[in-house]
């Protein structure tokens, strides 16, 4: 799929990231009009217009400028005469550049079928699991920063995959550094604010991957935190949960995707490579145990027992080394 922003005739912006679209609709325009916009651009709805209107306003010259852009936001939206658009992708007016900009159309029926043939198509669609990642990474380069990998896998996790959330953080992250090029985990901290859900988080992917060591820290800095046992002890059972259904799955060999949409929430989907590798460090008799070991500390918590104590020992019994991968 092309996405070179060269002044074209005709583009089609195809994707239902709104981000990405309005990022690639500005490249276009930037290179078939430039900056001053004041009367070379037209901006039109698929909601309001028809195929024939969006052809009338590019037919129609101008006495001001020589060039022209028209920018059809919705436009999966557009019906009417069909034949015109065909019409006019074939012989398009001299000196003027069409933008449409479409989320989700029918690429399988006309006018689009014949349209994603003809036009320049710039993919907007959303970024998920490692192409969100290098999304990202490939903006901090050119911004010249670097996150630390934990600073890293903490962004993605408190914000998600939304793309134009993640890169709004990366400019108060850009701007909190004061000039600095590396970002570390407190820094991520003190911007998205150090609630409880960034450590909580953490300890779970953690005892999912058997990372004894690094879950004990973690606990200790959540109970110092205030956390209450019975809500670390749940996040520490979903965790659970997630591993033997994703290792069952794995084992029908059901597909990725299908593992990922059944395990994971949408906006958490880049953590299904995790989860997977997750798996073969656990084995069923392993998951058995640990399930047993965080249901009585659950009784145990539900009686008055010591937070800590009880779950610094569900911890360890639960994994009490971490196997080498691919167990």
């Amino acid at each position: 799929m092309a996405s070179q922003a060269g002044p074209g005739p005709v583009h089609v912006v195809l994707g239902e990231d709104t981000y990405l679209a309005e990022q690639a609709v500005e490249r276009i325009l930037d290179a078939s009009i430039g900056e001053d916009r004041r009367e070379g651009l037209s901006s039109l709805d698929g909601d309001e217009e028809r195929w024939e209107d969006v052809v009338s306003t590019a037919r129609t010259g101008s006495l001001f400028v020589s060039r022209r852009a028209i920018v059809v936001r919705r436009a999966d939206h557009l019906d009417g005469d069909e034949a015109k658009l065909a019409a006019y992708v074939s012989d398009p007016a001299p000196g003027v550049t069409l933008v449409l900009v479409a989320g989700k159309p029918d690429r399988r029926r006309n006018p689009w079928k014949k349209l994603l043939g003809q036009a320049t198509v710039h993919d907007a669609s959303p970024r998920k699991g490692r192409a969100l990642r290098s999304y990202v990474e490939e903006e901090l380069r050119a911004r010249g920063l670097r996150l630390e990998p934990q600073a890293f896998e903490d962004l993605l996790g408190e914000v998600g995959q939304d793309l134009r959330r993640l890169l709004g953080e990366v400019d108060k992250l850009e701007a909190y550094a004061g000039g600095r090029r590396e970002i570390s985990a407190d820094d991520v901290a003190a911007v998205l604010g150090r609630g409880l859900g960034q450590p909580l988080y953490r300890l779970s992917d953690g005892f999912a991957g058997r990372e004894t060591a690094g879950c004990l820290e973690l606990l200790e800095r959540l109970l110092d935190d205030g956390e209450e046992g019975l809500r670390i002890l749940s996040a520490l059972h979903r965790a659970l949960r997630q591993v033997r259904g994703a290792r069952a799955m794995r084992e029908a060999r059901k597909p990725r995707a299908e593992i990922g949409a059944r395990l994971l929430p949408a906006h958490m989907q880049f953590k299904l490579d995790a989860l997977l590798e997750a798996t073969r460090r656990w084995s069923e008799p392993d998951l058995r145990k640990a399930l047993g070991a965080l249901g009585r500390a659950d009784a145990r918590l539900k009686r008055g027992a010591d937070s800590a104590a009880t779950l610094v020992a569900a911890v360890v019994e639960s994994c009490p080394t971490s196997p080498p991968r691919g167990q």
